[in-house]
């Protein structure tokens, strides 16, 4: 707010083009192109190129092509000055005007900044090209950080600091345009009025910009007296210097109609940064990253109006919206308030942006994505100050904030995933919370995705040489019990130490140890009583019906309700991710669905392999599922310690009602309505 751009662009600038700078004789003939480090979506290269694409007789010149190829080679400088200038006299030169180059500084262009800075450093030392820069003096500790820039800083000559006016030439700023200029409606100003203007603004951080805007509304308010005076400038509905941004900004929140509120965040967290000393100041955005949301359209054109100014659009094919004065920041009420409670937020946003940057620019490697317990905090602090969705419309962040569990289960898709990886996503997944629905446990109760297995009438299964069965469509568990949901039974005050689900069973004094105690594995050393105990209590927390399946039904279920499919996935055995048995080589429980390439078509996981899945029926007496009848009971699925030809749907084995393994578990299956 010292007036820095201004008197490069108004200045320097202007003098330079009316060949009036005595040293610079035939600087009237110069290319002077200006740019902004974070106008090209957060890339100075490509603002640099694109500057003097805007340019005269420029039109060749393909900004993205010039760019890329000045980050891969330096040296590529020398080349784009001599094609710039060879239509230009003789002795013509190039002057970039990098301005507000503190955008640099800031965390979203953190990965470009050395780059541009030392290949800037290295190109000002050739013949006819020159760079002038603005900078702001809080960050001139950055700047001298920089070995290249500190050597300049330290040259004669090599800086000049543009302090704010003074009391005096803030009192000329004050009268000279009235008392100098011919005004459309005659005026006079009062000269305390004209003091305590100049002692305001000289003490207001930006003071500048607030006299602007007051100076333009005081006008305004006193045309018709014809006289600006003090008790117009104190009057409590003008507010003083302080009270002109909020005034305006009011007005423009009005303009834009009811949605301004709902829009404010959307437009204002992409218009400032917050530094990290906690000071907010303004940087820059495309006006098409707003392309479709209608409500910030509006207000952005409300705060662009000619009558209100506090937003500015810039040129060109790719125009853009920044704070046209970052008083704004600082004096309007609604957004300074919205500002500090959102602060920690802001900032988290700045410093996810550059590492969203880093980890595009590196190639998208997992070591730089941010683990669940940073990120899922960082998800809910912006989602708290309604910037997640707002921040996740950029298709580069949503990539880098997708939860890690959603990464993880998505990996698990991809058939070259090994076995140690899908073991090792079953861990992290424990760890960390399982997503998935079907896996976990809602208010102490074990939660169920059921998966409809469909039978045609007449649908008959044979079961080795003990006969043939029919089978009726009935609701399979998705997953195997886990381990947290079988835990629940364990834990409940009515669960399993209640001899309410013992009728005629077997209750051993203690249950079985889990061998794998994390959450998303199968339950295991679950005896057949132990299973059957857990269906009882279940069926009376969700109000119907759960038992275990049939061994029909489950062998139905495995063929993936086809009478001629072996496995869950067809005919024949496959090589690759779709089974825990002993060929994968992990020697132990996975967690439940770590193999969706194997389920059977009707959603159901882990139909091969993992653990042996207690059915409710005998062994030697099919038709036999009473609780009270004695005899060996009948097993499913194969295991990790089983081969393949143990993971067949067809294949059966069989144990004691009361031995407990640890590759022994069990699903249920619901065959009447659920309410």
């Amino acid at each position: 707010g010292s007036g820095k751009s201004s008197l490069v662009r108004a200045g320097v600038w202007a003098a330079l083009e009316a060949g009036q700078a005595p040293n610079l004789p035939g600087s009237d003939r110069w290319l002077i192109t200006a740019m902004f480090p974070a106008a090209q979506g957060g890339d100075p290269f490509l603002a640099l190129t694109n500057s003097l694409a805007q340019g005269p007789r420029l039109g060749w010149l393909y900004p993205g092509p010039e760019a890329e190829k000045l980050k891969t080679d330096p040296g590529a400088f020398a080349g784009l000055l001599d094609r710039v200038l060879a239509d230009l006299p003789q002795g013509a030169e190039w002057l970039l005007v990098l301005d507000q180059m503190e955008e640099l500084f800031t965390p979203a262009l953190e990965a470009y900044r050395d780059a541009f800075l030392d290949l800037l450093l290295e190109a000002a030392e050739l013949p006819r090209f020159r760079v002038i820069t603005t900078v702001r003096s809080d960050f001139y500790p950055q700047c001298e950080a920089h070995p290249g820039l500190h050597e300049v800083l330290n040259r004669e000559g090599g800086h000049y600091g543009v302090r704010a006016p003074g009391p005096v030439a803030m009192t000329r700023m004050v009268a000279g345009p009235v008392e100098d200029l011919t005004l459309d409606v005659p005026m006079t100003i009062d000269t305390g009025l004209v003091n305590r203007l100049a002692d305001d603004a000289v003490a207001e951080p930006g003071g500048l910009a607030l006299l602007a805007f007051t100076l333009k509304d005081l006008y305004e308010r006193c045309k018709a007296a014809g006289r600006m005076d003090l008790e117009a400038y104190l009057a409590p509905d003008f507010g003083g210097l302080k009270g002109v941004i909020g005034r305006r900004a009011d007005r423009a929140m009005v303009r834009a109609g009811q949605t301004a509120r709902a829009a404010l965040p959307r437009v204002f967290s992409r218009l400032l940064t917050v530094q990290p000393d906690g000071t907010a100041t303004r940087r820059r955005e495309q006006l098409e990253y707003w392309r479709d949301n209608p409500a910030a359209l509006g207000l952005i054109e409300a705060f662009t109006a000619r009558d209100t100014r506090l937003l500015v659009t810039g040129p060109g094919q790719e125009p853009t919206v920044e704070v046209a004065h970052e008083a704004l920041l600082r004096e309007w009420p609604l957004l300074r308030d919205w500002i500090e409670e959102r602060r920690e937020a802001l900032t988290l946003t700045r410093q996810l942006e550059a590492e969203a940057h880093a980890w595009a620019q590196h190639g998208h490697p997992d070591h730089l994505l941010w683990r669940q317990e940073r990120l899922a905090p960082a998800r809910a602090l912006l989602a708290e100050a309604d910037l997640l969705q707002d921040l996740e419309r950029n298709p580069a962040m949503a990539d880098f904030m997708i939860p890690e569990a959603d990464r993880l289960l998505a990996e698990l898709l991809c058939s070259a995933t090994d076995h140690p990886r899908r073991e090792q996503t079953g861990l992290r997944l424990s760890e960390i919370g399982d997503p998935r629905l079907g896996v976990g446990v809602v208010d102490g109760v074990p939660d169920i995705l059921w998966c409809e297995i469909p039978a045609p009438a007449g649908t008959t299964i044979k079961v080795e040489d003990r006969g043939t069965f029919e089978v009726t469509p009935f609701r399979m568990a998705a997953y195997p019990i886990t381990y947290v949901q079988y835990r629940a039974f364990l834990q409940a005050h009515d669960g399993y130490r209640s001899v309410t689900w013992w009728t005629d069973l077997e209750e051993a004094p203690e249950p079985g140890p889990q061998l794998r105690p994390y959450a998303s594995y199968p339950a295991d050393h679950v005896s057949w009583y132990d299973a059957t105990a857990f269906c009882c209590w279940l069926s009376a927390r969700l109000g119907y019906g759960v038992r275990l399946p049939d061994e029909w039904e489950w062998q139905w279920a495995a063929q993936s309700a086809q009478i001629d499919f072996v496995y869950p996935w067809g005919q024949e055995w496959r090589e690759g991710g779709l089974a825990n048995t002993y060929e994968s080589g992990i020697g132990r429980t996975t967690a439940v669905g770590m193999y969706p390439g194997g389920r059977s078509g009707q959603g159901v996981y882990d139909l091969a392999g993992n653990v042996w899945e207690w059915c409710r029926n005998r062994e030697d007496d099919l038709s036999n599922t009473e609780t009270g009848s004695e005899g060996s009971r009948v097993l499913r699925g194969g295991s990790w310690i089983g081969g393949r030809g143990y993971a067949r749907a067809d294949y059966r084995s069989n144990a004691p009602p009361d031995l407990r393994l640890d590759d022994y578990g069990f699903r249920v299956v619901c065959g009447s309505p659920i309410r």
